[in-house]
Parts: structure tokens; C-alpha cells; sequence
């Protein structure tokens, strides 16, 4: 196969794959988006989204291949130790040993108290809990191995997204106009009147509302280079304007927040790709009017979205604009719970409680100042409870993890041509790791769906940097 044949199937999202991979792919992502919106163990769409799930390993074993597997080792590698560390957390351990673990010594006084001194217990406190976060994996497990499989492109999966966005924000817009009773909500436990979409909690559809958004400028800009899609461009813009009026009638400050984020992040991701493209076409006298005058390309969208966000704040249309005026927006519980989670590191910093296990071992913490009537289901700060549960051993993990990520946005953002995918991948990052801090939005299937997809397009991203310089270096010699 040439070069030439592989930069069109590139700059067309289009692998080497199966021909319709990306309907497989498709049909992943719709069964995520109707069922895997919630983070509850106990949702009853789990049932299906996981039985069905299951099913998509059988494209994926059957069009994996030796070298698409050696292409993307090292996600593989990493989530294969996860879900090895999740199996260990579930592996009985004898009573001598599990007694010296930190923070196991009430539990086998009580074991000794009742008569059951003599049980052999897993490593994790709450194997129940971390059983259901082994059978949880499927979703994401299927989701990275059906795109290395399909050989699915960045720009495949970075469209799979957007869709995603774009079907998660009119369903939000819909349940708003219909009211809280609407039957167009999906799920039990929601927030009911607000535009949740696709997911069940409104800070979780504020933050996929800004990933959503910084996905769909991203890919305002890589169609352009492609010939013949003139629609896209003219989608882009239209959805990402779509998505960013849902998440202004949301009611969530952080994701309000977040929202802002992107529509600045996104401006930034414009105005760095425009600075390649004017460097690039500065030159030539057959380049057009906008490409010489990049400014007014990137002023005019930020102008416009200003005009729409200042609209619904003056006119009152933005509920978490008119919360974060009214009340103290760190009075909040999750603040609160920092100190009791710095506790609870103390002492299972090491091996960890087991994953899954926060809810129930934050209770044995639980300070008296704290009971209420609403409990503490999640840390509100994924970032501090992968620890707890994971101990050092998640923490490596997600370590090697972040290395991986900042060697290759650094080796994007090196290339001239690529810094506009660099700004936009330490974009996206930055909104997940930071609502991360403040909330829980990667314990639903559909954001894992979404980040294992991010992370393989990712990766795509650098090995198409890594071809272009060899047919650069190819041609010149």
C-alpha cells in the first residue's frame, strides 16, 4: 500500500480494519448511551449493558490482529494490570495475614466475637462491591478492544463522541421543555427538571457537555483539511452551539464552569491550529481571504458564543449562573469530607480497602458532625479514592498512565503541524482530570467508554505524526 493510499484513508478516518468496523463501533456506543449513563451499582440497566456488552468481544477477537495489539501495547498492557489488580483485591487471603492488614483489625475482632476467626477473607473489605467492579470492566474492556480490532482512526472515534454529545444535549433539551415528569428521563434517580441527556446526574452531563464540545471544535478543524466534506463544516459549528445552549440551562456550577472552560479551551485550539494554517497558506497568492486572516476567523465564533452566553445569563436562563450568585458554592458537603478522606488514605494508602468498597468504609470513618439524612455513596474526588481503594498499587498505575499521556501530547505539541491536536488533547485532559477533583463523572460506563476512546485517539494521533514525518523524510530523500 502507498503512502499516498494511506494518508487518504487517514485524513478520511478510515482504518485498515473491517469495512464497517465503525457500525460496530456505533452500535457499541448506543447501547452505552441508552444504558451506561448512571454510576449506581445497583441500576438495573446494568443488566443489559453489561449481557450485551459481552457480546462485542466476539468482533473484536475475531478481527484482532498480532500487530494492531503491538500498536497499542502499552494501553493494553496498562489495563490488563488493572484488571489484574482488581482480581488480586478478590483473592482469599488466611486469617494471620488479612488481621496485619491497615485497617482490618475491628473487623476480625468482630469475626473473633462471633465464632468466625477462622475465615479466610479477600484482600478488599467489600468483595461484593468488588465484584461488581470487576464485571464493570466489560464495558470499557470492550470498548478498547473492538476499536484496536476495527483499527478505528481518531477521527472514527472522535465522531462517535461527538454524537454522542450531540444526542446526550437535545435529549437534555427535550426533558427541559417537557418538565420533570417527562418519561424522556432514562433513569430512576435523577435530576429531574434539569438537562441531564444521556446520564443520570447533571454535574456528569455538564462535564461530558464541555468534553463534548472541545470534541466537536477538534473536529471543525481536522475536516477541513479533508476534501469533499463541506457538510461537516458546517455541522461542527452548528453542534457545538447545540451542546453549549443544553449545558447553559443545566443546573450544575462545576459543569457551568467547565462549560466556559471549554468554550476557551476551544478558542485556544482554533487559534493554534489557525496560526499552522496561516504560516502554511501566508505564502501562496491562491490562498483564500480567511486563510490570510486568521483573527477574523477566530473572532467571530468567540464573539458569537459570548453573545449567546451573555443572552441566557441576562435573561435568567442559567440556573447554575444564578446559584453560584446566591449561595456559597463551596458550602458543600464534599468539602467537608476532605479532612475524613485524609483519614481514610492514612490508612489504606498502602494495599487499599478494595475497589468499590468507599461507600461502606467511609462509614467506619464517618465523623458524627457529618450524619444527615443523605448519605456518601462516592469521594467526590476520584483522584483521592483511587487510592483508597487501589492503594499504591492504582496509584502506579495511574501514574504510568499520566507519563504516557505527557510524552505523547509533548511529542504532538513538538511537531509544528500537530500543536493544535496538543492544545486540544491538554484541553480535554484537564477538564477530566479536574472534575475529577470535584466529582466522580469516570464511574459511569459512558465516560470510561469515552476516555478509553479519547486514549486510543490519543494514540492514533501520535502514530499518524509518526508516519507523516516518515513520508516526509521519504520524500525529500
Amino acid at each position: 500500500m502507498s503512502f499516498d493510499h494511506e494518508r487518504e484513508n487517514r485524513a478520511l478516518g478510515l482504518g485498515q480494519g473491517p469495512a464497517k468496523g465503525w457500525v460496530i463501533l456505533g452500535l457499541l456506543a448506543a447501547l452505552v448511551a441508552l444504558t451506561g449513563g448512571a454510576s449506581r451499582f445497583d441500576a438495573i440497566q446494568i443488566i443489559p449493558l453489561r449481557t450485551l456488552a459481552a457480546f462485542f468481544f466476539i468482533p473484536a477477537l475475531f478481527y484482532m490482529t498480532a500487530k494492531r495489539a503491538k500498536d497499542e501495547r502499552t494501553l493494553l498492557v496498562l489495563f490488563a494490570c488493572f484488571v489484574t489488580l482488581v482480581m488480586v483485591q478478590l483473592l482469599p487471603l488466611p486469617p494471620e495475614l488479612w488481621k496485619e492488614l491497615p485497617g482490618r483489625g475491628d473487623v476480625f475482632r468482630l469475626d473473633a466475637a462471633l465464632g468466625f476467626d477462622g475465615v479466610w477473607r479477600p484482600l478488599t473489605m467489600t468483595p461484593t462491591r468488588t465484584w461488581n467492579v470487576l464485571g464493570s470492566l466489560v464495558v470499557p474492556a470492550a470498548g478498547l478492544l473492538l476499536a484496536v480490532a476495527c483499527n478505528a482512526s481518531a477521527l472514527t472515534l472522535l465522531r462517535l463522541i461527538a454524537t454522542l454529545g450531540v444526542l446526550s444535549a437535545i435529549l437534555g433539551l427535550l426533558q427541559v421543555i417537557s418538565g420533570g415528569s417527562s418519561p424522556l428521563y432514562l433513569y430512576e434517580l435523577t435530576n429531574r427538571g434539569g438537562a441531564v441527556g444521556i446520564l443520570a446526574n447533571e454535574n456528569h452531563a455538564a462535564f461530558f457537555a464541555a468534553c463534548s464540545m472541545l470534541v466537536v471544535a477538534s473536529l471543525g478543524i481536522r475536516v477541513r483539511e479533508v476534501p469533499g466534506h463541506a457538510w461537516e463544516r458546517l455541522i461542527y459549528p452548528a453542534a457545538f452551539f447545540l451542546i453549549l445552549i443544553a449545558s447553559l440551562t443545566g443546573g450544575s456550577r462545576a459543569g457551568f464552569a467547565a462549560s466556559l472552560g471549554a468554550v476557551v479551551m476551544s478558542a485556544l485550539v482554533l487559534a493554534s491550529a489557525q496560526r499552522t494554517r496561516h504560516s502554511h497558506f501566508a505564502a501562496r497568492a491562491d490562498s483564500r481571504w480567511l486563510d490570510k486572516h486568521p483573527r477574523v476567523v477566530l473572532a467571530l465564533p468567540v464573539v458569537l458564543v459570548l453573545v449567546v452566553a451573555g443572552a441566557f445569563i441576562v435573561l435568567d436562563r442559567t440556573p447554575a449562573f444564578r446559584d453560584i450568585i446566591a449561595t456559597d458554592s463551596f458550602a458543600d458537603l464534599r468539602w467537608s469530607m476532605w479532612p475524613v478522606m485524609g483519614e481514610m488514605l492514612e490508612s489504606h494508602w498502602v494495599l487499599g480497602a478494595g475497589l468499590g468498597s468507599f461507600e461502606q468504609v467511609y462509614q467506619t470513618f464517618e465523623p458524627a458532625d457529618l450524619l444527615m439524612p443523605q448519605y456518601v455513596n462516592q469521594a467526590h474526588n476520584d483522584w483521592a479514592q483511587l487510592i483508597i481503594e487501589g492503594g499504591v498499587f492504582a496509584a502506579v498505575l495511574l501514574i504510568g498512565l499520566l507519563a504516557w499521556i505527557v510524552r505523547a501530547v509533548t511529542a504532538l505539541f513538538s511537531c509544528r503541524p500537530t500543536r493544535g491536536q496538543a492544545v486540544f488533547w491538554i484541553s480535554i485532559f484537564a477538564i477530566l482530570g479536574l472534575s475529577s477533583i470535584i466529582d466522580y463523572p469516570l464511574r459511569t460506563p459512558l465516560f470510561q467508554l469515552v476516555g478509553i476512546w479519547l486514549l486510543l485517539a490519543l494514540s492514533r494521533d501520535l502514530s499518524d505524526m509518526k508516519v507523516t514525518q516518515t513520508e516526509g523524510i521519504g520524500e525529500s530523500s
